[in-house]
């Protein structure tokens, strides 16, 4: 159901992305087709505007023929009226300039009546300089006749004394003949124009008064000639002014059609303008209607799915409230369980570990070995299900400590192989030269519970056959490898259609697989998750009834070898002479191991951190260290490295003592150590471990039968086991355990300062020391809750508090009546 309310929030949230979009899409569209039309009617503008700034410009260049007309006019009047001939040179040049602009002005022009206009122009002006040019020729002949004119003038007052009338008919011809040039009116022309005509020889045929009458009588008729050529010039002149008058008029005519050409472009242009500005207007108006009803409607829909949307959101919330509810529930009840269950389970553990050191029968022993397998099953289905309620919860992380892939694998498979002896199937090894070499770092233990669960498997599922594992290394780059490791078996395989679920979880191939070997369905998917936290994936190959191939490949640093493990030291000498120096922060450790060396006559010096035992060792004679890891001041990791260092030329052994089991033996060997003993152990194991470096320590243990409480019995604790390391020493169980419970008490005062004041670094320290003495009580469940603190990370203070508040209220109700009662039996 919740799956299906996140498959409906999701497709309508995909609907309200998708409206959003295309609502923006046709905001865009409408957008870019205004912009465009506005676009096309500001380039209509422009080119109205163009065409506006032509006219104007036409209007300019007429303006400035006008100008050079009128200059030109007036240095024609100039020429006319003055007798100097650089006048009439400056009138020719500008009339020349005149004629330039009109022809330039031409070349703009494009209507056939505006380019006739100019040509007509063109003509009147070139008709205007020869006019002029001939104009200023008769006036220059014009000082002849005034010279003939005083002539005759002074004859004709000869008249009284002559006695004979002066002929001076005079006449004119017609005004409106054609007019012909006039040659030039000098003396010398006159002379030649009448040398026919025939004056009467004065001197010898007539009187002197006769010669005068007649020169009188000549004069008179080249006047009236010259005034028939005067005429003609003024004739001349009012055509000039005509033409003068026509050009003006001509020019006049051009700028007017200009003006009303431009002044109708002008009202076009501006009735265009605001045509275009209406369009533009009406356009912007059309468009911001249009987004504004995009945007309603859109708004409309979107707030619509919005509110859906939040109504299923609310719903999603409500229902992944009670998802995590119902998950948190089943976490803190498969908690619970698994707690519930280890409780009996170790009880069950514990009197069957004890029936089996008693004499009983062959049927017995049989019960036991079916109630130990059976114990052993529900150990593993617990352990299992913690491991799921913790990696669903995000609780298990990766602790990174350096680990020798080879060494794993064997140790892992051959532990496997142990608990099937009765099955025909062949164990073999591959490693790779990288594996055998080399050290890595990651999470050993979990990589080891990956493997412990892939060969475990393949023992399970093969009746008979070869189970073979294959490890290699593969380089990435800067000291990261990619490690390989493949389980194969020749088991019953798994069918194709069913490997894609193979890692599901509580997935199993069949139901007969679960009838027939068991199992909770669990480990595959656990292992797998396991895996991603490594960095890494577990891969299948399977042929039903051929076997199949689980291959685990993660990522891991390399490890650089910096100190050379120790030889392993030996000692002959007699127990009585062998003095060892023991370093623990647990007074209670500190005592059994005292305890337990004290049986056997050895010799022990005995210091709570390993910076005092570093500085006073010195003063003492021994022949080994046994010391914590994690010590205050200085762990044991730095202890050892100073040891060796200090004791190279005579070199002795130092045996470290761990809480730890997911570091291999090795690593410790590697950092300097002689060999590690972990905690918790029984004193057979102990004696078993001296025995390494002393070959001839007796570690015979004299075993006793123990007699267990009504609260050991409830509880599952074993406060008799310290019976196993004092004997009969009851002052000193007394004394141990009297300390136990008050430095319990002052140690759970500290963890709630700690964790009130976020000091993660001083509750992983006190989890570590007080982890030591209740494993070996079997207090499993204040153990696990110890070990969990020692690896927090950060977590949330509520959960710590929790946790801390449990292990509290175990010891106050639980663990700690039970060894107050037992210490009233053995002190009776």
């Amino acid at each position: 159901m919740s799956f299906l309310r996140t498959k409906i929030l999701k497709m309508k949230s995909n609907k309200v992305t998708l409206k959003v979009i295309v609502s923006y899409v046709l905001l865009i569209c409408v957008s870019i087709v205004a912009g465009y039309v506005v676009y096309k009617e500001i380039q209509k503008l422009s080119h109205q505007e163009e065409i506006n700034q032509q006219d104007r410009n036409k209007i300019i260049q007429i303006s400035k023929i006008l100008t050079l007309m009128n200059d030109t006019e007036s240095a024609g009047r100039v020429a006319i009226r003055t007798d100097d001939r650089e006048a009439l040179q400056v009138f020719l040049e500008k009339n020349v300039t005149l004629q330039n602009e009109v022809l330039k002005f031409r070349r703009d022009i494009t209507s056939e009546r505006q380019l006739l206009t100019l040509d007509t122009i063109t003509s009147l002006l070139n008709l205007k300089s020869e006019n002029l040019q001939e104009l200023k020729a008769f006036q220059e002949s014009d000082s002849t006749s005034i010279i003939i004119r005083s002539a005759i003038s002074k004859l004709s007052s000869l008249e009284p004394y002559l006695g004979y009338e002066v002929y001076n008919k005079t006449y004119s011809r017609r005004k409106n003949r054609e007019y012909t040039p006039v040659p030039a009116t000098d003396i010398a022309s006159i002379l030649k124009k009448y040398k026919n005509i025939k004056i009467p020889k004065t001197f010898k045929n007539t009187k002197f008064d006769k010669v005068v009458m007649e020169t009188l009588t000549l004069l008179n008729k080249v006047n009236e000639d010259t005034q028939e050529s005067k005429s003609q010039i003024n004739e001349r002149m009012q055509s000039l002014w005509q033409n003068d008058v026509r050009l003006s008029q001509k020019l006049d005519d051009l700028l007017h059609n200009f003006e009303e050409e431009v002044l109708a472009n002008s009202q076009k242009l501006s009735q265009e303008r605001r045509a275009i500005f209406e369009n533009s207007k009406n356009l912007l108006m059309l468009a911001f209607l249009v987004a504004l009803g995009i945007i309603a409607i859109s708004s409309i829909v979107i707030i619509n799915d919005f509110v859906t949307s939040q109504r299923y959101r609310r719903k999603l919330e409500t229902a992944n409230r009670k998802s995590y509810n119902l998950l948190k529930n089943r976490e803190q009840l498969i908690s619970m369980v698994s707690h519930d269950l280890r409780t009996p389970l170790s009880s069950i553990v514990g009197y069957s570990e004890l029936l089996s050191k008693q004499k009983i029968s062959d049927k017995g022993k049989n019960y036991l070995s079916h109630i130990k397998y059976s114990s052993e099953y529900i150990s593993k289905l617990v352990d299992e299900l913690l491991d799921y309620t913790r990696i669903e919860a995000g609780k298990i992380s990766v602790e990174k400590v350096p680990f020798n892939t080879a060494e794993i694998i064997d140790e892992v498979a051959n532990n496997v192989k142990s608990a099937y002896k009765t099955k025909e199937i062949n164990l073999t090894f591959t490693f790779s030269e990288t594996v055998n070499n080399l050290n890595f770092s990651s999470d050993a233990y979990r990589v080891k519970q990956i493997l412990y669960n892939l060969i475990s498997n393949a023992f399970k599922f093969t009746e008979r056959g070869n189970v073979h594992i294959q490890a290699d290394a593969r380089p990435l780059g800067n000291d990261v490898y990619e490690i390989g490791i493949a389980v194969t078996d020749t088991g019953i395989g798994i069918k194709k259609e069913q490997q894609q679920h193979i890692f599901d979880e509580f997935t199993q191939a069949n139901d007969e697989i679960s009838k027939r070997y068991g199992g909770s369905g669990l480990g595959l998917h656990i292992s797998q998750k396991l895996a991603h936290l490594l960095r890494g994936k577990i891969y299948l190959e399977s042929n039903e009834g051929k076997g199949s191939t689980f291959t685990l490949r993660f990522l891991a640093e390399k490890v650089v070898e910096r100190t050379k493990a120790p030889q392993i030291i030996t000692s002959n000498k007699p127990a009585n002479k062998i003095t060892i120096i023991v370093i623990d922060d647990d007074f209670s450790i500190l005592s059994l191991i005292e305890e337990l060396l004290k049986q056997k006559d050895i010799n022990a010096i005995t210091f709570n951190n390993g910076k005092d035992a570093f500085t006073q060792m010195t003063n003492h004679n021994f022949d080994l260290v046994i010391t914590d890891i994690q010590l205050p001041e200085m762990n044991g990791f730095h202890f050892v490295t100073l040891f060796n260092e200090q004791y190279k030329n005579n070199p002795l052994p130092v045996l470290a003592i761990t809480g730890r089991r997911d570091v291999p033996e090795s690593f410790y060997m590697k950092s300097g150590f002689s060999g590690i003993l972990p905690k918790p152990f029984t004193p057979e194991q102990f004696y078993e471990k001296l025995k390494v470096f002393f070959p001839k320590l007796d570690t015979k243990v004299e075993q006793k039968t123990i007699i267990l409480t009504d609260n050991v019995t409830t509880g599952g604790y074993t406060p008799e086991v310290l019976e196993n390391f004092m004997g009969d020493d009851i002052e000193g169980i007394v004394n141990i355990y009297q300390h136990f419970l008050a430095e319990t008490d002052t140690n759970l005062e500290n963890l709630k300062i700690y964790v009130d004041n976020k000091d993660y670094k001083g509750i992983k320290a006190i989890a570590h020391k007080m982890t030591s003495m209740f494993a070996q009580i079997n207090a499993k469940r204040e153990s696990e809750i110890l070990i969990y603190l020692n690896k927090v990370t950060n977590e949330s203070i509520s959960d710590l508090h929790s946790q801390i508040h449990k292990l509290e209220q175990l010891f106050n109700n639980e663990c700690k009546p039970a060894i107050e009662s037992y210490l009233k039996k053995i002190m009776q």
